[in-house]
């Protein structure tokens, strides 16, 4: 058996032990995990101190609670035959597993700190026949009191520099996903929150672009928009064997 045979049965092996302790249940709900969403900040800051030293960390807060409103919608799905990971992490090593055109050789990154973060994924929905990747991005304090200097064109500027970055996460990851299954739906969007419809002209980017944001008013019909925008486009043919349920399929992907 070869290196790399090994570490995909090791990979194997902990996709079924994952899947026994967090998969097996009849809920049609989708599973998450983790089981609750990932809490990273605790604390409330005051919000008329804004030049506190509290101010990034206020902002993270935030941040992190935008996360969770997007958590809540995707756990309330109804069509929920899919696993959806939160605060997907994935290190060097991980992330240049299946690109064979990747010199490990000659990556001193490989050689020294393969095993960093390489990078990270708000959501990653991992269905039988598709994947979709979820960026959330916080732009609460855009206009309001904590930014009082921001006029409207620095509003805009910080509007397309936050979907760029997100942007630029969201075709990371699929790149990821892509180098094990080449001919998978991937589909990606980007999550605000706490920004209506009606403010969509203030993003300075094209319309294709702007089809891949969720707005707050999708979350609060977020079945609706699911089956608009996933389920009735993605793949017919499943492409895991006939005969196999749709959890137990996606144990090798875990």
């Amino acid at each position: 058996m070869t290196k790399n045979e090994t570490q995909y049965e090791k990979y194997l092996q902990n996709g079924n032990e994952i899947f026994e302790t967090y998969c097996s249940t009849g809920d049609k709900h989708p599973i998450m995990l983790p089981r609750a969403p990932q809490q990273k900040y605790v604390d409330l800051y005051p919000e008329d101190q804004p030049g506190c030293s509290f101010e990034n960390d206020r902002n993270q807060q935030l941040n992190y609670e935008a996360e969770v409103i997007a958590y809540r919608a995707l756990e309330k799905l109804s069509s929920g035959d899919f696993i959806v990971l939160h605060s997907f992490e994935y290190t060097h090593f991980q992330y240049y597993l299946g690109d064979l055109t990747h010199d490990k050789r000659n990556c001193k990154t490989c050689k020294k700190t393969a095993t960093n973060r390489e990078g990270e994924s708000d959501f990653v929905v991992i269905a039988p026949n598709y994947f979709v990747i979820i960026e959330v991005k916080n732009m609460g304090h855009i206009g309001n009191q904590s930014d009082p200097g921001c006029n409207k064109d620095q509003q805009s500027q910080a509007l397309a520099k936050t979907f760029q970055k997100s942007l630029d996460q969201r075709n990371k990851m699929v790149q990821f996903v892509k180098r094990f299954c080449k001919r998978l739906t991937v589909l990606q969007f980007t999550v605000y929150p706490n920004f209506e419809k009606a403010f969509k002209k203030e993003f300075p980017i094209s319309r294709d672009k702007i089809s891949s944001i969720i707005f707050k008013e999708d979350l609060k019909d977020f079945n609706d928009w699911w089956t608009d925008n996933i389920s009735d486009l993605v793949l017919d043919e499943p492409l895991h064997p006939p005969g196999r349920n749709g959890h137990s399929a996606l144990i090798p992907l875990l």
